[in-house]
C-alpha cells in the first residue's frame, strides 16, 4: 500500500513538473507596462481627415481625455515637434485567437496598438474563449491594447458555421439570442449565414430596443434590401446569390456577372436604409497572395507571430486557408471578383455610402494591426485618396462605435491618438513612420514599442517553444469547428 502511495505522490509530483516547465515555455513575456495617463504634444501639426488641419499647436492630455488644445508658444520644441498627430485607427472587423495558448490575445492586441489601431470591434468569438480574456485583460490594465467592442457569439441558423452560436430558428429564439447577448453586456449583435427573413427581422428589432447594432453576413437566402444589417461584412449580399448553397470562395464568381443595374439597388437601398459596409477587402488580397505561398511565407509582417501561424493555422493543406481549393482559374477568377470588389467599394464611397475598415484578423494571414496598413492602402488602389482612406478608420469607423468624441481632435475627446513623422494624408507609406500611439491617455513611444515587439519575437521564434505548441495548436483547431 505504501508502495502504490509513494507511486501516486510521484507520478502526481512529475505531472505536476511538467505542467509547470510546459507553462515556462509558453508563458509569454511580461506585458507592455501602462504608462501614466499624462502627455503633452507640443509643436504638432493636428489632422483630422476630411476637415483640414492644423498647424503648430499644442495638446494636452489629462486622465483619459484631450484636456486643451490651444497654439503652440513661439519656439516650441517638445520631443514630437513638428510631426503629425490623427485621431487612432478603427477595425471594425477583428476575431482574437482561442485561450487555448496563453499569450496570444494579449499578443494580437498588442500588434494592433503597435500600429496605431486604437479601437476594435470584435466580430464574433469562434470557440468562446477569445473575447473575454482580452477584453477584461485590457480594461483591467493587465495588458495594453485598443478599446475592444465585441459581439459576443454568433447568432446563426442551421447548419451553425461555429460552436460559439446561439441559434436562432425561429423569431422568438431571435429575440432570445439578442437578450442573451445584451445581458452579458456585448456592444452588437453578429448575424450570420443560415438566418430566415423573420427571425432576422426579430434579431433586429430586438437589437435596435437595446441600442445594439447588427452586423454581420447578409445570410445566404434573404436580400440585402430585407436584411437590413446596421454595417454589412465583406460586401456580402451586394450581387444577387446565383446558388445560396455555394461556399466561399466559389461565391465570390457572383462578382464577376454584378451589374451596373444591380449596383445601383444596392447604393439605393443603403442610403435609405442606412446600412454600412466594410469590404475587408484585405482578406481577398492575402487570398490571392496565397497563389505564390513561398513568397508570402517571406513577407516581414507575417513575422510579427509566431511561425505557427503560418505554417499550421494558416497552411493551404489542413489549415484554414481556402488557397488549397483554388487551381489556376479559381484564381484568375478571385481576381476578377476582386477588381469588381475594389470597384464597388469605390462607387459607394462615391455616392456617399458610409464605409467603414476592417481586416477580420484570424483569416488566413491577416496580420493584426499590419493588415488594417494594407487595408487602407488597398482602398487607395481602389480610387480613394490616401485622407479619404484615413477618414474612413480614423473618423468614421471610431464614430460608429457609439463612445462620444470618439474619433475627434477637441476637447473632452477620448485621448486615442497616432503621432508620425510624415503627413499619412499625403501618403500612406508615411504609416511606417509612427513615433508615438497614444491610448487612453498613454503614451506608447516608439522605441518602448519596437522593444516589447523584440521581447514577443525573442520568445516565440524559439525552437523549443515551436516544439511544445504546434501539437497543442492542431488539437485546438480540431475543435473551433463543429
Amino acid at each position: 500500500m505504501r508502495r502504490l502511495v509513494r507511486l501516486v505522490v510521484f507520478l502526481a509530483l512529475a505531472a505536476a513538473a511538467l505542467g509547470a516547465g510546459l507553462y515556462a515555455i509558453v508563458r509569454p513575456p511580461a506585458p507592455l507596462p501602462l504608462p501614466e495617463q499624462d502627455v503633452v504634444l507640443d509643436g504638432v501639426t493636428l489632422l483630422r481627415p476630411g476637415e483640414g488641419r492644423a498647424e503648430r499647436q499644442r495638446l494636452v492630455v489629462r486622465g483619459g481625455s484631450i484636456d486643451a488644445i490651444e497654439p503652440a508658444a513661439d519656439g516650441a520644441n517638445g520631443p514630437f515637434a513638428g510631426m503629425y498627430v490623427l485621431p487612432g485607427l478603427a477595425d471594425l472587423h477583428v476575431h482574437f485567437p482561442p485561450s487555448s495558448l496563453p499569450g496570444q490575445g494579449e499578443l494580437f492586441a498588442f500588434l494592433l496598438l503597435y500600429h496605431g489601431v486604437t479601437a476594435v470591434r470584435d466580430a464574433g468569438d469562434v470557440d468562446g474563449t477569445a473575447t473575454e480574456p482580452v477584453r477584461r485583460g485590457i480594461a483591467e490594465g493587465r495588458f495594453a491594447g485598443p478599446r475592444v467592442f465585441a459581439c459576443g457569439m454568433f447568432v446563426d441558423g442551421e447548419p451553425p458555421l461555429w460552436k460559439n452560436t446561439l441559434l436562432a430558428r425561429s423569431p422568438e429564439e431571435g429575440r432570445q439570442a439578442v437578450a442573451t447577448l445584451a445581458a452579458r453586456d456585448y456592444d452588437c449583435v453578429k448575424a450570420y449565414n443560415e438566418l430566415d427573413a423573420p427571425t432576422l427581422a426579430a434579431v433586429r428589432e430586438a437589437a435596435h430596443e437595446r441600442g445594439l447594432p447588427v452586423i454581420g453576413h447578409v445570410p445566404r437566402r434573404v436580400p440585402l434590401e430585407e436584411a437590413r444589417l446596421d454595417d454589412v461584412q465583406h460586401l456580402t449580399g451586394v450581387p444577387v446569390a446565383s446558388d445560396p448553397a455555394l461556399s466561399f470562395p466559389e461565391r465570390l464568381r457572383d462578382f464577376e456577372t454584378l451589374d451596373e443595374a444591380r449596383l445601383e439597388q444596392v447604393i439605393e437601398a443603403s442610403l435609405a436604409s442606412h446600412i454600412a459596409h466594410t469590404p475587408t477587402l484585405v482578406t481577398i488580397d492575402r487570398l490571392l497572395a496565397s497563389e505564390e505561398l513561398a513568397a508570402l511565407l517571406a513577407e516581414p509582417e507575417l513575422r510579427l507571430l509566431p511561425r505557427f501561424y503560418r505554417e499550421v493555422v494558416w497552411s493551404p493543406s489542413g489549415g484554414t486557408s481556402v488557397a488549397g481549393r483554388l487551381d489556376a482559374d479559381g484564381f484568375a477568377m478571385v481576381r476578377r471578383a476582386f477588381a469588381a470588389m475594389k470597384r464597388v467599394a469605390r462607387t459607394m464611397g462615391e455616392r456617399g455610402v458610409r464605409l467603414h475598415t476592417g481586416t477580420d484578423t484570424l483569416i488566413a494571414f491577416v496580420v493584426p494591426g499590419a493588415s488594417l496598413h494594407r487595408e487602407l492602402r488597398l482602398w487607395v488602389d481602389a480610387g480613394f485618396t490616401p485622407e479619404q482612406a484615413l477618414a474612413a478608420s480614423a473618423r468614421d469607423s471610431a464614430a460608429d462605435l457609439g463612445v462620444p468624441g470618439l474619433g475627434e481632435l477637441r476637447p473632452g475627446a477620448p485621448a486615442e491618438l497616432l503621432i508620425l513623422r510624415d503627413d499619412p494624408t499625403q501618403s500612406l507609406a508615411a504609416l511606417d513612420t509612427i513615433a508615438g500611439v497614444v491610448r487612453d491617455g498613454r503614451l506608447y513611444t516608439r522605441d518602448r514599442l519596437d522593444a516589447q515587439l523584440e521581447r514577443y519575437r525573442g520568445h516565440h521564434d524559439g525552437a523549443l517553444y515551436d516544439a511544445v505548441v504546434t501539437p497543442i495548436v492542431r488539437a485546438v483547431l480540431a475543435r473551433t469547428r463543429p
